[in-house]
C-alpha cells in the first residue's frame, strides 16, 4: 500500500493524537460512563461496546456541536467515508465506503430502507437535513446477511428525532455567507400512552457557481442557489402494557439550480427538483418476557426532476422511484444468547419519462428470510447471521456472517470476522430503455476483518484489519453502451475510529488507509483516496463551547481524461453561547484556511464561509 509523504504525515498526526488521547484519558479523571447502545449491528439493542462488526455512533449531541448542516457534511469526518459533490449544497452527491461506491452502501431511515431503482442507483443523500436527525449509526463491511442487498460497505441508519418524556418545544434560525438561511422548530413528548413529535425545517442559499469556469469557460458562471424544506412527524400509542402502535412519517424537498457538467454554455440554466420521504406503520409486542416482536409495514420514496429546457440540449425527466416492505422480526431471549428471526416482502418500482417520450415503468418483488445469533461465553462473544433474497428474474442470494470477540482485558477486546455480501441490480441498470442490460448479475462480495478494541469509561478506541473482494463489478461499459459485468474489485486496509472524553473535552479522531483496486485492469478505482484521516475536539469554558475539526482526504484518480486529483485538508471552528439555560448564541467558520479544492474534477467547493445562529430549546 503505497502512502505519500505528506499523507503518510497527516496519517501519523491522526493516530499521535487518538494513541495521545488514550494515555492522557488513563491519567485523567474518570468521567461518568456513558451507556451508548446501537440497535444496527445486530437488529437488536446492545452497548456499542459489545457490537462485533465494526459501528460507530453520532448523536444529537455531537451533531448540534459539529453545527453540520445535512448529512454529507455529517459524516465526511467518520473513518472509511469519502463523498464526492458536484458543487455546493443540495447538488449530487455520492459516497464511498471502505471503496464501496453509493450503489453498495444500504441507507436506513429508521429501520426503513431507501433503495432507488433508477440508472443512478445512488440515493439523494444530499437532501437529507439534521434538523430532524436524533443520531446516525455506520456499520462497516459485509452486512448483507442482517438487511440484503446493498450492505457491501456497510449500513448508515438513520434515526429521526422522537417524542418523549414532558412536552417541549425548540426553534433554531442561521444566517451567514452566500445568502444562506436556515430554520427548524418542534414539539415534542408524552401526554399519557401517547408519544408524540412534530418538527418543520427550511434551508435557502443563493450558493456559487457548481462548475469552475477557467476548467470548463463554456459553463454559465451564475452562483447556483439551493432550497429545501423538511419535515418529521410521529405519533404511538402504547395499548397494553409491552404493546404499542405508532406511525412515523419523514421527507425533504429540495430545489437545485446546477451547470452542465462541461458540456454546457455561458447561458444554460440548469435546474433540478429531488423528494425524499418514508413512512412506516408498526406494532412492537413483548408477548413474553423473552419473545419481543416487531411488525412493520413502511414506504420508501424518491421522486427526482430535472430540468435543462433552456439549454444548448434542451431535456427534461422524471423519476419516481419506490420500495414498499412488509417486515416481522422476532427477538427471543435464551439465557445469555439471542435469536433473531424474521421474513420480509419487499414491491420495489421505477415509473420514469423524458422528454425524448423515453418510458421505464417496472417492478419487482423481493421476498426475504432471516436468522442470528449472538451471545456470550464467558469472555468471549458470538454473532451468527443468515440471510436468503429471491427476487423476480434474478438467482436466490444465501449471505452469512460469522463474528466473534475475546475480552481478554476488562478494556481490551479482539475481534475477528468472515461476511458475505451481495448487491442487486437497479431496476434502472436492467431495464433502461439507453442502457438497461437484463443479463446483469448480482455483486457478490465478501470479507474477513481483524479488529482491537480498547473502551473504559466514556471511551472507545477501535483499529479495524479489513480485506474485501468484489465480483462482478456492475459499470456503464462504453464498449456496449450498457451496464454490463465488467470487472472484479478489491480493497484491503486499516480503520482507526476513536471517540470519548478526556477530562471535559469531547474527542473524535479517525484513519482511514486503503488500497481499492480494479482487479481487471490492476489500477486503482475512480475517485478513491487511499488515505484519509480527522480530528476533531470540542471543549466547554463556563458559557462557552468551543470546538473545531480537521480532515484530510489524499490523492485520488479522477476519470480518465483528467488528472488526479490533489489531495487536501479542510479546518472548521465552531463556538456555541449559552444565553440562558435554554437559550443559546452558536457560529461556525467552514473551510477557515479558504482552501481551494474538488472532490470531482471541474466542480467547486465551498470557500471560506461564516454562519451565525439562535438556537432555543426548552428544558
Amino acid at each position: 500500500m503505497k502512502i505519500s509523504l505528506s499523507s503518510k504525515r497527516v496519517s501519523v498526526l491522526a493516530l499521535a493524537l487518538s494513541v495521545a488521547a488514550l494515555g492522557y484519558a488513563q491519567t485523567a479523571a474518570k468521567p461518568i460512563q456513558l451507556a451508548e447502545t446501537v440497535v444496527t449491528a445486530n437488529r437488536s439493542g446492545q452497548m456499542l461496546t459489545e457490537a462485533l462488526p465494526h459501528t460507530t455512533v453520532i448523536g444529537r449531541d455531537l451533531i448540534e456541536r459539529s453545527q453540520a448542516v445535512d448529512l454529507p457534511s455529517l459524516l465526511s469526518s467518520e473513518a472509511g467515508f469519502q463523498f464526492i459533490q458536484s458543487g455546493g449544497r443540495g447538488t449530487a452527491a455520492s459516497l464511498f465506503l471502505r471503496g464501496s461506491a453509493s450503489l453498495q452502501v444500504l441507507v436506513l431511515i429508521d429501520g426503513v430502507p431507501l433503495t432507488k431503482q433508477d440508472s443512478t442507483g445512488s440515493v439523494s443523500l444530499e437532501h437529507i437535513m439534521l434538523d430532524q436527525v436524533d443520531h446516525v449509526e455506520i456499520v462497516r463491511g459485509n452486512v448483507s446477511a442482517i438487511y440484503g442487498s446493498g450492505a457491501v460497505g456497510g449500513v448508515i441508519q438513520i434515526f429521526m428525532r422522537k417524542g418523549q418524556g414532558a412536552p417541549k418545544a425548540f426553534a433554531q434560525f442561521e444566517a451567514g455567507s452566500y445568502g444562506s438561511t436556515r430554520a427548524s422548530a418542534g414539539v415534542s413528548g408524552q401526554s399519557g400512552d401517547t408519544n408524540f413529535f412534530v418538527g418543520l425545517g427550511s434551508h435557502r442559499t443563493s450558493g456559487f457557481s457548481a462548475m469552475n469556469t477557467q476548467q470548463h469557460p463554456n459553463e454559465n458562471p451564475d452562483a447556483d442557489g439551493y432550497r429545501n424544506r423538511n419535515y418529521n412527524l410521529g405519533l404511538s400509542q402504547t395499548v397494553a402494557p409491552g404493546h404499542t402502535v405508532g406511525l412515523r412519517a419523514e421527507g425533504s424537498d429540495g430545489e437545485f439550480d446546477t451547470d452542465g457538467g462541461g458540456f454546457g454554455a455561458a447561458t444554460d440554466v440548469y435546474k433540478g427538483a429531488t423528494k425524499l420521504g418514508t413512512w412506516s406503520l408498526y406494532s412492537h409486542n413483548q408477548f413474553t418476557r423473552d419473545w419481543r416482536s416487531q411488525l412493520t409495514f413502511s414506504q420508501g420514496l424518491e421522486r427526482s426532476v430535472y430540468d435543462a429546457r433552456l439549454s444548448a440540449f434542451p431535456y427534461d425527466s422524471e423519476a419516481v422511484s419506490r420500495s414498499r416492505t412488509l417486515n416481522w422480526s422476532n427477538h427471543v431471549s435464551l439465557g445469555d444468547w439471542l435469536l433473531t428471526v424474521g421474513a420480509e416482502s419487499q414491491r420495489q418500482s421505477i415509473d420514469s419519462n423524458d422528454s425524448y417520450a423515453t418510458q421505464l415503468n417496472r417492478e419487482r418483488s423481493v421476498a426475504s428470510l432471516f436468522a442470528g445469533l449472538s451471545g456470550t461465553v464467558g469472555a468471549h462473544s458470538l454473532q451468527f447471521n443468515l440471510r436468503r433474497d429471491e427476487a423476480d428474474a434474478l438467482s436466490g442470494q444465501n449471505t452469512g456472517y460469522a463474528g466473534y470477540g475475546w475480552q481478554f482485558t476488562p478494556a481490551w477486546k479482539l475481534i475477528a470476522s468472515l461476511s458475505s455480501a451481495y448487491n442487486r441490480p437497479p431496476l434502472g441498470y436492467l431495464y433502461d430503455p439507453f442502457s438497461g442490460n437484463p443479463a446483469l448479475k448480482p455483486e457478490t462480495a465478501r470479507s474477513t476483518e481483524l479488529g482491537l478494541q480498547w473502551a473504559q469509561d466514556a471511551q472507545v478506541l477501535r483499529a479495524t484489519a479489513f480485506k474485501t473482494r468484489t465480483e462482478n463489478l456492475m459499470l456503464y461499459d462504453f464498449a456496449s453502451w450498457a451496464f454490463n459485468n465488467v470487472s472484479d474489485a478489491s480493497n484491503k486496509g486499516l480503520e482507526l475510529s476513536y471517540s470519548g472524553k478526556v477530562a471535559v473535552a469531547d474527542l473524535r479522531a479517525s484513519l482511514t488507509l486503503q488500497d481499492p483496486l480494479d482487479e481487471t485492469s490492476g489500477t486503482r478505482l475512480i475517485r478513491r483516496a487511499r488515505n484519509m484521516a480527522s480530528f476533531g475536539a470540542s471543549l466547554p469554558l463556563g458559557a462557552w463551547t468551543v470546538g473545531g475539526d480537521l480532515r484530510y482526504t489524499g490523492e485520488r484518480p479522477d476519470i480518465v481524461s483528467v488528472p488526479s486529483l490533489p489531495a487536501y485538508m479542510v479546518a472548521n471552528l465552531t463556538t456555541r453561547y449559552a444565553l440562558t439555560r435554554e437559550l443559546a448564541l452558536t457560529a461556525r467558520i467552514d473551510n477557515l484556511l479558504d482552501r481551494q479544492y474538488q472532490t470531482a474534477y471541474g466542480y467547486n467547493q465551498s470557500g471560506r464561509a461564516a454562519y451565525v445562529g439562535l438556537v432555543w430549546a426548552q428544558k
